[in-house]
């Protein structure tokens, strides 16, 4: 270790010159070593402090003070080197921004960056796409968390809406629930898992707009409603059933439009005053019924005779029977009287004889038998 006062080799004997020749050789020999900044300095000249961990370090170029480069004990003098190499201590960067990251890879515009006071933010393609803080990892502009699967060829992402009112945090539940079980939230952000039976068990009608309810989830026995708060029942809700007498107001003509479907005449049993029955029947050969109302049957007696079966039998036997014959086709043959037969008018049936009208009392068939019967 040597340091000198200066520099100046003095006039003098040579034993005095060659003195302090060795001096400054041995100061420069060994770069001014010592425990303490040389008192005649010089900008740009290097010295070992051996009080401060025999660090190297170099006057500036104003002359006014030491700048420390690295211990000359340690390799590389503790700098990093350009491969390889431990970093100890703090590494402060200049903060930039996202366009101009203070650390990237080659791409100018992609790397990280001081966003802010104890914020980091993650820039690429000179966008500011997440930041780091103390409260965890924001991502920016609706950026997605991707989870990739096996051979990462695919994967499952999650990402904000395009529009948030207010900022909410989800807490995920404590485990993973059971089976079958769904995951709900308590609506300030708790989520759990619950079953489906256990929280549907408050469920409002006016939220059921669709879909059809099974039988099973009706009671046996429907409790006791009033007809009152049935005010605006369409008709065309109802699909089968009957409909009860009670139900059915005053029935106009008007509302009776297009043409009425076909109907039995045994449910015609109470109009007054109305035809009840009628037959127009084929009395020769094999008697059948051409065209009839409330007449279930004619059986063939005899020659000439006829009895007309009722599908509903008349209130009393006191109605009316018209009727009437005709001749066949051709308009010849025998003339004839047609005869209601008095006692056997009843309630479920009437009989009549056809007689030629030359009174031989001889019964005859004719083409054509009609009957009509009134009732009030």
């Amino acid at each position: 270790m040597a340091q000198v006062n200066d520099y100046n080799i003095a006039n003098a004997s040579g034993a005095s010159v060659r003195s302090d020749l060795n001096a400054v050789f041995s100061a420069i020999k060994t770069l001014n070593s010592g425990g303490s900044d040389p008192s005649n300095t010089e900008a740009f000249m290097p010295y070992v402090d051996t009080a401060d961990n025999n660090n190297l370090k170099i006057r500036n170029s104003g002359n006014t003070g030491f700048t420390t480069i690295g211990p000359v004990n340690t390799t590389n003098l503790g700098l990093l080197p350009r491969a390889g190499g431990t970093m100890t201590g703090v590494l402060a960067l200049a903060s930039q921004n996202a366009g101009a990251p203070s650390i990237h890879f080659g791409d100018s515009t992609t790397g990280l960056f001081k966003k802010a006071s104890n914020q980091i933010g993650v820039a690429a393609s000179g966008t500011e796409q997440l930041f780091l803080d103390q409260n965890g990892i924001t991502l920016n502009l609706q950026n997605e968390v991707r989870f990739g699967d096996a051979n990462s060829s695919h994967y499952a992402a999650i990402k904000a809406p395009t529009t948030i009112s207010t900022n909410f945090t989800l807490t995920l539940p404590v485990n993973d629930g059971n089976n079958g079980e769904f995951l709900k939230t308590d609506g300030s952000g708790n989520l759990s898992f619950a079953s489906a039976t256990t929280s549907l068990n408050n469920l409002s009608a006016s939220n059921l707009t669709s879909g059809t309810i099974p039988n099973a989830r009706f009671p046996s026995t429907l409790p006791a409603v009033s007809g009152a708060n049935l005010t605006n029942l369409n008709a065309s809700r109802l699909t089968s059933g009957t409909v009860s007498d009670a139900r059915i107001s005053t029935l106009t003509a008007s509302k009776l439009t297009g043409s009425l479907p076909s109907i039995s005449g045994a449910n015609l049993t109470n109009i007054n005053g109305r035809v009840k029955a009628f037959v127009n029947l084929k009395g020769t050969g094999s008697v059948s019924i051409r065209q009839s109302f409330n007449v279930s049957s004619i059986t063939d007696n005899e020659n000439g005779g006829y009895q007309v079966n009722f599908s509903s039998n008349m209130s009393s036997s006191n109605y009316i029977i018209t009727h009437c014959i005709s001749q066949n086709n051709s308009g010849h043959g025998s003339h004839g009287c047609l005869y209601i037969v008095n006692s056997s008018i009843g309630t479920s049936s009437f009989k009549s004889r056809t007689f030629k009208d030359n009174n031989s009392g001889e019964t005859i068939d004719k083409v054509m038998v009609s009957f009509m019967v009134i009732e009030n």
